[in-house]
């Protein structure tokens, strides 16, 4: 655990916008949930929606295409063991997608909700209002760490 939180504040404190992240801002860091579903559509959705319901926001739409993109990116970061937006800016971006949230450690997707809802960079993301469409998925890497992706866009 104590390595896992190290890991999410050196990304933290390296990605653009995400300098305000405060470990004491998470809320139930060890304690996970039991639910192991990825990327379900009414979880994934309930949970990103609700949020930006309570923000005054429109919800998003679940779209295949940037799903897509965020399998393979959790993917590939998992291949690797390597948490990073690699490619977003010359595959992801052009694609369609307008921004990207990264996580890993976390078993289900209400825990990395919870981590970037408590990332200014990433909540900002989450919140944006020229964006209708998200993608979500994980991906488990050999040494049984879970990377996730969030790819938002119109």
């Amino acid at each position: 655990m104590q390595f896992r939180v190290l890991g999410i504040l050196a990304l933290a404190l390296t990605l653009p916008g995400c300098s305000s992240f405060s470990l004491s801002d998470i809320p139930g860091l060890g304690a996970l949930a039991s639910d192991t579903r990825v990327a379900g559509k009414g979880e994934t959705a309930a949970s990103l929606n609700e949020f930006r319901a309570a923000h005054g926001l429109k919800p998003l739409r679940s779209d295949s295409r940037l799903t897509a993109m965020a399998a393979a990116h959790a993917a590939d970061m998992a291949r690797r063991n390597s948490l990073d937006h690699n490619g977003f800016m010359t595959s992801r971006g052009p694609a369609g997608a307008t921004a990207e949230n990264v996580a890993y450690g976390c078993k289900d997707t209400a825990c990395a909700m919870r981590l970037w809802i408590n990332s200014s960079g990433h909540r900002k993301n989450m919140l944006r209002t020229d964006v209708s469409r998200y993608g979500l998925a994980s991906a488990t890497a050999a040494n049984g760490r879970r990377y996730w992706a969030l790819e938002v866009g119109q």
